[in-house]
């Protein structure tokens, strides 16, 4: 089926309404009455009417047609990524962040040390995270003593020549549904009783080996079931561009953090948009890899079939570094044994002969904020060299209602073991929960269904273009619906509608597994971000990185309301 714009209509519940509607979803009666009256406004009545013909896809696993097995993580990216990425154009009114490559040039001309933009983010977090006229709330759990050994450590070694990878010393935040040694992992939970963490994360593991420093766990939305990055327990992390507006989820505090320049690197976790989100709507760069290019081991599986560990970045170079730093060969995830060895190779070629699919009426779907500015950009990459090619995806309705029921009976599953205290949660969160238990083993079949017939559609598509290109959301981030971010102020929210503009064009990638970056397109009013997402085959990380990267050379990036950047200005 062609597409057809349609919308949503449930009307957004907050306060003692959305209280009331937690509270009636959890019990049978009449919590089954009103989650039918919820699936019908979303379309699942219909979408239970199609006949997917063909088996089901439990992992959207796609093998490159050369076979090769993978026996070992690559390198950590050192100094062979210099020429490969080459030297950041310079733009004339173009406000700058301080980039992996800033942060190792000061280092080695030893005009700063690890040791003293540890001291400065310290300072930073211990003043401002939960404090002041306008708490940051990036981070949910940080050490010092933690942050000043690593430093520590990191100086000592740069100073012998010992420095690990290029990340040695480089500030780094890892969202709090990915393990890290020595903290908790809550999943944005108010969650107090949790054990801490003795292993890393695969992902936490390969950074810290290339000498990473790592300031902790970030803020999240809560158990990852929403896209705003609200969050009524541990407060909702700012949003830099626009302190007004949601900073999307959910890895609200990763993108906050590279957003409002506390670090050049963080790393989030991507179910349904959730590194995309926060990318898009604080302004910097976010990467979806290929299911299967990054190890899943130690990141809680929230959306086990759906979900990737991906890196959210302060330039498309950051990305790139933290991809090769993360991706590849784990000896314990027979997932990332299959797949070409990661590289960016094309980095700096030009966008000549690359073909660009374009669905119109999909593309057209959201508001001009977001649609114009993404033109613009396709415009600039087809200036570049760039073929546009009108395409079609077929069953985006029935797709989108495929990863709802996947993704949501997966969360379910992954959250039975937390059964006991899920009244503890917030009521958005108790809701999105309630809903999924009224799911079926049906629904999750036909969806699985709907996956295997739109991974081979995708494959004949990509034989004829080498990406997709879509706004990254539908929507620009939101306002605060109860004008702060203050935890003990805080009205919990839902808004499915909105929910919906927001994910518009995200889940398609994390159905069927292939990679998508998001880039900055334009900053509306001079502040507010709105963003373009391009979509790859599987396994072609470099070509998103090379567009991404001509993107970023054509933006004109604006001031931001919160810098909080701890390397001194002259280095940026």
């Amino acid at each position: 089926m062609s597409y057809i714009p349609s919308r949503i209509s449930v009307p957004p519940l907050s306060g003692a309404a959305l209280k009331a509607s937690a509270s009636l979803l959890e019990h049978p009666f009449p919590g089954a009455l009103l989650a039918g009256v919820t699936f019908s406004a979303i379309g699942l009545p219909e979408f239970r009417t199609r006949s997917v013909l063909g088996p089901p896809l439990f992992q959207p696993l796609v093998r490159p047609s050369h076979r090769q097995t993978l026996t070992e993580p690559p390198p950590l990216p050192g100094d062979e990524c210099l020429a490969l990425l080459g030297t950041p154009k310079k733009q004339a009114g173009h406000v700058m962040y301080a980039s992996v490559l800033d942060y190792a040039g000061a280092y080695r001309s030893g005009e700063v040390t690890p040791a003293e933009v540890a001291e400065a983010i310290i300072l930073t977090l211990r003043e401002h995270n939960r404090h002041g006229e306008q708490p940051l709330y990036i981070m949910t759990a940080w050490e010092e003593a933690m942050i000043r050994e690593a430093a520590a450590h990191s100086t000592a070694r740069i100073s012998a020549g010992r420095s690990r990878s290029i990340l040695e010393g480089v500030p780094v935040v890892i969202k709090d549904e990915i393990n890290q040694q020595g903290f908790a992992t809550t999943l944005g939970t108010g969650r107090r009783d949790l054990p801490i963490e003795d292993t890393d994360a695969w992902a936490v593991q390969r950074l810290r080996e290339g000498g990473a420093l790592l300031l902790g766990k970030a803020t999240m939305h809560e158990i990852g079931i929403g896209v705003t990055g609200l969050n009524s327990q541990q407060g909702t992390p700012i949003n830099p561009y626009a302190p007004e507006r949601v900073p999307g989820g959910s890895s609200s505090g990763s993108g906050s953090a590279v957003g409002s320049g506390l670090c050049p690197i963080a790393l989030g976790a991507d179910g349904g948009g959730s590194v995309r989100i926060p990318a898009a709507f604080c302004g910097v760069y976010g990467l979806k890899t290929t299911w299967g290019r990054v190890s899943a081991r130690g990141e809680y599986p929230l959306g086990a079939t759906v979900g990737n560990i991906g890196p959210l970045g302060a330039t498309v170079r950051d990305v790139a570094i933290a991809y090769l730093a993360i991706s590849g060969y784990d000896p314990e995830d027979s997932a990332t044994h299959s797949g070409p060895p990661p590289h960016i190779d094309g980095f700096l070629e030009s966008m000549e002969g690359v073909r660009i699919g374009i669905d119109p009426a999909w593309f057209a779907d959201g508001d001009q904020e977001v649609v114009t500015p993404a033109k613009q950009m396709l415009n600039h990459l087809q200036t570049a060299g760039a073929q546009l090619v009108d395409i079609e995806v077929h069953n985006l309705a029935d797709l989108r209602n495929a990863h709802l029921v996947t993704i949501s009976s997966e969360m379910r599953d992954a959250m039975l073991r937390f059964t006991n205290s899920w009244r503890t949660f917030g009521p958005e969160t108790r809701t999105n929960l309630a809903l999924a238990r009224y799911l079926t083993t049906a629904d999750y079949l036909l969806a699985q269904r709907m996956r295997q017939h739109m991974v081979a559609q995708l494959r004949e598509l990509f034989e004829r273009i080498d990406l997709i290109a879509t706004p990254a959301t539908g929507n620009l981030p939101p306002q605060l619906p109860s004008g702060n971010r203050d935890t003990r102020r805080w009205r919990a929210r839902s808004d499915v509608a909105s929910m919906d503009a927001t994910m518009r064009f995200l889940s398609l990638a994390n159905m069927t597994g292939n990679p998508a970056i998001v880039a900055p397109a334009a900053f509306i009013d001079q502040r507010i971000p709105a963003a373009i997402q391009f979509i790859g085959n599987h396994w072609d990380e470099a070509l998103l990185l090379r567009t991404a990267r001509v993107c970023e050379e054509a933006l004109q990036r604006p001031q931001r309301a919160v810098d909080i950047t701890p390397l001194p200005i002259t280095h940026r």
